[in-house]
């Protein structure tokens, strides 16, 4: 009795950890990718990626088989887009397309709809976009294969995700964030600015009331550039011009001339005056007084 009750304790114990478990696993928000626009890595599965299990009628037996044939279909590039609004969609790109016919997809067991992208005939590729829960979601398709003549049920899964589109069509916009830029000193009014007031220029003092900008007269001004020659020589005291503008040698002034005698020409007429008055009065007299004779006729 007390083995079968430990082992009851045992297997309840162990009920209550995996129901435990797998509510944790449950509870575990899936981390999406943001909105953009995102290149990635597709990975083929023959076999189901979380169950194993292998739906396509080849069984165990075509398993390696099968795996090789799934990796040749599928292109290793796909192309994860989510819009703004949260929605994931995945393009995915299948290869031999001259050997296929109508592919048919589900997301998480759940039948969906796809869009034909783009063909390339050169390459043999077709791209499939199809709607999803988010870039971790498993796609299930189904296709018929002409050489085999029967559908193939193989899996898809992308991961690796990096921005950009590389040459696939996209069907969403993406929004560049606005660079911000820094506010120029000058348009932003600070407290800083309000505190340092702009330096006003004082009012200049009276030039009267600056000793350095009084200038004193001068008691003798400066003769003019324009002054006579003669006054310019007399104010300066070094030489003399003439009316000419010739400059006149100090030689040329007489020597023994006195200032307060008055002009020697002057002397030298009135000497000549005496000398002439002089010699006519003696020849009146000796022609006209001893001879008896009267200039004027007298008697």
């Amino acid at each position: 009795m007390k083995n079968t009750a430990r082992k009851a304790v045992r297997g309840l114990c162990g009920m209550v950890a995996m129901l435990a478990l797998a509510a944790s696993i449950v509870s575990m928000p899936a981390s999406a990718a943001s909105h953009g626009i995102y290149t990635a890595t597709a990975t083929a599965h023959y076999r189901h990626p979380t169950t194993g299990v292998i739906e396509d009628s080849g069984g165990e037996n075509s398993a390696v088989l099968g795996q090789s044939m799934t990796e040749s279909a599928t292109n290793k590039k796909a192309l994860v887009e989510v819009d703004a609004s949260g929605n994931t969609w995945i393009t995915v790109r299948l290869n031999l397309m001259d050997n296929i016919q109508s592919p048919k997809f589900q997301v998480d067991g759940r039948s969906v709809s796809a869009s034909l992208m783009q063909e390339d005939y050169g390459s043999n590729t077709a791209d499939f976009r199809l709607k999803a829960n988010s870039e971790k979601s498993i796609i299930r398709c189904n296709m018929y294969v002409t050489p085999m003549g029967r559908e193939v049920i193989f899996y898809i899964t992308v991961g690796n995700l990096k921005s950009g589109s590389g040459d696939f069509v996209t069907s969403i916009s993406v929004e560049q964030p606005k660079a911000t830029t820094a506010p120029a000193p000058s348009a932003t009014k600070t407290p800083a600015a309000a505190s340092t007031p702009t330096p006003t220029k004082a009012p200049a003092a009276p030039a009267t009331h600056t000793p350095e900008a009084t200038v004193a007269p001068s008691a003798t001004p400066e003769p003019s550039p324009t002054t006579d020659p003669e006054a310019q020589s007399s104010a300066s005291g070094l030489e003399e011009f003439d009316a000419s503008g010739n400059a006149v040698e100090e030689t040329q002034a007489p020597e023994n001339t006195d200032s307060s005698s008055g002009s020697p020409v002057l002397w030298w007429v009135i000497g000549g005056l005496v000398v002439i008055a002089a010699v006519g009065g003696g020849v009146w007299y000796v022609f006209f007084v001893r001879k008896g004779k009267h200039p004027f006729g007298k008697k």
